[in-house]
């Protein structure tokens, strides 16, 4: 009796449903949960099941033997889902078991998880109206960018480093209708072929040394629902190109060393700064999947084309740094405002960002003037310095010309000629240019 006390405890404690019979249909236990799901009254062991389910799908398990995972059914008004399985013993049949819960309880903890999935990053932040700027060339931007967001069709933003393709692909997720699911981005610039293959598509136990135990799901799965985005497109390898055409095609995935076929429901958002087209021509890049990715193309525009967007940013990064860092600034001097208008900013609104939060930590009162951007006013001179001469020489020569006068240092260089350390070092190998 105190068994049977401590089996009936433990049912009761499950969270699902549960109702067992033995291989005459009788009812041998039930829970707590399984009486109030189905309605069925209290003291129901030793009775029929049919007395109170007629067609109960408990006789086929009895009569077949097999197990029946995942039946959705509705019942008093409430929608279900059912796993039946038979109870065996030395190879005979003795009984089924039924185990159910409401398809609200899972719902609930796909939020719950989701909700992790967003507080480990997997979420977006920014929508289109937080992108700052009241320029025809922005707003452009912006309006597209909201139509693009309201498909599900695959985008590919082109545009410039720093130029705020992350934001964009952000806010195009908040407008869709994936906005409630994850928004996963991943730089494949910024990983080797072997290691983005691995968080592309994930990986078993075991698939390689190194492996972490259990596997762990690849990016395509943790974005299932919602948004990937891939930046840097055009610096993908080939073999993982042709890997994610795969995916984009099937919409399954398959983890390295798995067996098995995972289905993936995930909008593609693809940014790069460089031709596509040229590296198609160069056989860098597939054509078939630059025509799977190109359905929609959004391109964003340069800081040097939208100047007037420059006080703008501005005001908005000193905000955002005067909160992280308890900073007051209260005026900018217009002088600033005219040095900024002197250059190119070849690292867009990202260079931008750099060159004032700069300013303000060296900022002593709460007015930015030039002598706060006299590193940048450097900077500046250097660069009309190198405009000057460059109509003169070819690319390979300047960056010679520009190695040596920097001794040989490619951060400095890099800088001079206004191009990011990764542009930089791909132009090194192009032109072979030696340093000094």
């Amino acid at each position: 009796m105190k068994d049977h006390t401590l089996i009936q405890a433990i049912l009761d404690a499950s969270h699902d449903g549960i109702i067992a019979v033995d291989q005459n249909s009788t009812v041998i236990w039930v829970n707590k949960n399984a009486l109030e799901i189905l309605g069925l009254p209290p003291h129901i062991v030793g009775e029929k099941i049919t007395r109170y389910i007629p067609h109960s799908d408990m006789l086929r398990i009895l009569a077949t033997g097999k197990r029946e995972i995942g039946d959705i059914a509705t019942v008093l008004n409430r929608q279900i889902i059912i796993n039946r399985l038979p109870i065996s013993i030395d190879g005979d049949i003795v009984g089924a078991v039924s185990t159910f819960k409401e398809i609200t309880d899972i719902q609930k903890m796909e939020l719950r998880i989701r909700k992790q999935s967003m507080e480990s990053g997997l979420e977006a932040k920014y929508r289109l109206e937080d992108i700052v700027g009241q320029s025809s060339a922005i707003r452009e931007a912006r309006e597209l960018a909201e139509t693009f967001g309201m498909t599900d069709a695959t985008v590919l933003i082109l545009g410039e480093t720093g130029t705020g393709k992350e934001l964009f692909a952000q806010g195009m997720h908040l407008c869709s209708q994936r906005a409630t699911g994850p928004f996963v981005a991943v730089n494949c610039a910024a990983l080797p072929g072997n290691l983005l293959e691995s968080e592309l598509f994930g990986y078993e136990d075991g698939a390689f040394t190194g492996a972490r135990k259990g596997g762990k799901p690849g990016l395509f799965e943790l974005a299932h629902g919602g948004t990937l985005f891939l930046d840097e497109i055009g610096e993908m390898s080939l073999p993982i190109q042709a890997l994610l055409l795969r995916v984009l095609q099937e919409k399954k995935v398959r983890r390295i060393g798995g067996e098995r076929i995972f289905p993936v429901d995930v909008r593609i958002i693809a940014a790069t700064n460089r031709d596509l087209e040229e590296l198609i021509g160069r056989m860098e890049f597939r054509s078939d999947l630059y025509y799977r990715l190109n359905v929609l193309t959004l391109e964003l525009p340069p800081l040097r084309q939208r100047p007037d967007d420059i006080p703008d940013l501005v005001w908005s990064m000193i905000r955002e740094i005067e909160e992280r860092d308890d900073r007051c600034i209260v005026e900018v001097s217009e002088q600033v405002f005219e040095l900024f208008a002197k250059h190119d900013w070849p690292g867009n609104v990202r260079e931008l960002r750099n060159v004032v939060e700069r300013m303000v930590l060296l900022c002593k009162g709460g007015r930015l003037d030039l002598s706060d951007a006299a590193f940048f006013a450097k900077k500046v001179q250097r660069g009309r310095k190198v405009q000057d001469i460059q109509p003169a020489i070819d690319e390979a020569d300047l960056i010679r010309r520009v190695l040596q006068e920097t001794k040989g240092n490619r951060a400095e260089a890099a800088k001079i000629l206004g191009m990011d350390r990764t542009t930089l070092w791909r132009k090194l190998k192009k032109y072979g240019v030696m340093l000094p």
